[in-house]
């Protein structure tokens, strides 16, 4: 549990600030540490360069294709042609020197997604945990490329949910039990307001990342109305920019709603 909130103390919104002050002030040391360069092949969106020949059939790239077509039919997405780079370094530690040597001032994590004003780019390395961190990261881009200003809870709290293997549909056992025990020791009720308050990723802990699954998964998988708040949200936020908290709706469309997200926790929990 550590080590996974400690691969997301950071996200796309931190990386653009980090990386225009680093550009400012002089410090992006590029060119020190090469880029995965030794193969390169494209496919639909996704651009992959990486230290070694990657299998052109690979399942992994297979389901990241087919979770596009996830995030577009289940949020009534269009999908982007916008390419997205995918580096992928053979091993952690010269992943690390690359990292340290471009963006000094970033904490350690496994995977690393940021975009600027014209690409959109994922650093990671090949290890144990390859599958959940492209998975998390691919889900940041393909919704980046068509809605620009997610609010930080609802970015992460998605990329929680398309990061579980397809199978799973969205289900995240590690938050059930985190949700669960804290639940029982009085630490946590629900509050998407607290949720909305965050701005920043690095004051994310991991019940935040945690509560922001939950509510996305309640609202995707719980009665085909609250997959339309949710669907809506995303559409006004593409559409104009910037929209009323989503909490304002729920109120409204969900008059009992932490009362049956609690609900819905539970049927999850009798799923273990």
């Amino acid at each position: 549990m550590e080590e996974r909130q400690l691969t997301r103390l950071t996200s796309s919104r931190l990386g653009l600030v980090l990386v225009a002050l680093m550009a400012l002030c002089g410090c992006a040391q590029r060119g020190q540490i090469a880029l995965p360069n030794h193969d390169e092949f494209v496919t639909e969106q996704l651009i992959f360069r990486s230290d070694f020949k990657l299998p052109r059939r690979h399942r992994l790239i297979e389901e990241l294709l087919l979770r596009r077509r996830d995030i577009s039919d289940t949020l009534f997405l269009p999908m982007s042609d916008e390419p997205i780079n995918v580096y992928i370094f053979e091993d952690e530690a010269r992943f690390r020197r690359f990292m340290r040597a471009n963006y000094p001032q970033l904490p350690y994590r496994r995977a690393f997604f940021v975009k600027n004003d014209t690409t959109l780019n994922i650093y990671v390395h090949w290890g144990e945990k390859i599958a959940e961190d492209l998975r998390h990261e691919v889900t940041h881009s393909y919704l980046h490329a068509v809605v620009t200003d997610l609010p930080l809870w609802m970015d992460e709290g998605l990329a929680e949910f398309f990061e579980t293997p397809r199978i799973s549909d969205g289900f995240n056992r590690q938050h059930i039990y985190l949700l669960l025990e804290a639940m029982k020791d009085d630490d946590w009720q629900p509050d998407l307001k607290r949720l909305e308050a965050l701005d920043n990723p690095m004051k994310m802990s991991q019940m935040h990342y945690a509560e922001s699954w939950l509510w996305v998964h309640f609202l995707l998988k719980s009665e085909i109305a609250n997959q339309e708040i949710l669907q809506n949200q995303l559409a006004r936020i593409r559409m104009n920019g910037v929209t009323d908290p989503l909490s304002k709706t729920i109120e409204k469309k969900i008059p009992e709603a932490h009362k049956e997200l609690l609900e819905h926790l539970q049927s999850l929990v009798d799923q273990l």
